[in-house]
């Protein structure tokens, strides 16, 4: 009787401190089941926020821009001002499209949503700035150099190529639509983009002058407007630039 007390007596220490041992072990791996789970979500938030970094023109204490869906983006803003021409604007276009001082080259816009005034279906642009591109653009960021001189000048662009890789066209198209900033894109052979060239005073520019930002005001073409429709595109030259060009 007084072995067996004894036994017991020596066992319930032990007992206990394996209880403990595997109370303690139990917690341990809860608490890194737990520490795991909250690192695995925060991994998966970090992947799907916005990446961070530096944008152009825009405060390092700025908010951050707001992502949109291709959905969205392919809406235009309920806030977004009227683009379509009045009766008056229209017919004043009508003439100049009949002037034979008017460029016309067969090359029109390069997609649908360049469309300015809904009810002819022409693609206007007012004194805009005009990008001719020696061979196809294949990335947007041989653009961005030439887009941040300028948005902040509220600038039209007119980007004329021989080709425009589907993502690059599709950026354009959504800026346009969500009014970022007025664009058209014109897809055109090298004859095309000659007289282009020759009409507004442009430089043709190859990809690697428009990547290393080389870009300047006087290699940019100009003109007074530019007309696209799904077949041809009419440049509107300031008889100041017709005379310079003779």
């Amino acid at each position: 009787m007084h072995a067996t007390v004894w036994h017991a007596e020596q066992v319930d220490p032990w007992s206990i401190g394996l209880i403990v041992l595997i109370i303690a072990g139990l917690a341990a791996i809860i608490l890194g089941a737990l520490w795991d789970r909250r690192r695995n979500k925060q991994r998966a938030a970090e992947m799907l926020a916005p990446p961070a970094r530096m944008i152009p023109q825009f405060h390092p204490d700025a908010a951050a821009p707001h992502y949109l869906s291709d959905l969205q983006a392919r809406r235009r803003p309920e806030e977004a001002e009227s683009t379509d021409l009045g009766d008056a604007e229209r017919a004043s276009i009508a003439q100049q499209l009949a002037d034979p001082h008017t460029v016309t080259v067969d090359a029109g816009y390069a997609s649908r949503d360049f469309i300015t005034d809904s009810s002819s279906d022409w693609a206007v642009l007012d004194r805009p700035a005009v990008l001719v591109c020696g061979d196809a653009v294949e990335s947007f960021r041989e653009l961005i150099s030439t887009l941040e001189k300028l948005i902040l000048s509220r600038t039209p662009l007119v980007v004329v190529a021989p080709n425009i890789a589907s993502d690059v066209l599709a950026t354009l198209e959504v800026n346009t639509i969500r009014q970022t900033m007025r664009l058209l894109a014109v897809i055109c052979d090298q004859t095309c983009r000659g007289t282009v060239a020759a009409a507004c005073q442009a430089v043709i520019m190859d990809r690697s002058d428009r990547q290393s930002g080389y870009l300047g005001p006087d290699h940019l073409g100009h003109c007074e407007r530019w007309i696209s429709t799904a077949t041809s595109s009419h440049l509107i030259i300031a008889a100041e630039t017709t005379k310079e060009s003779a």
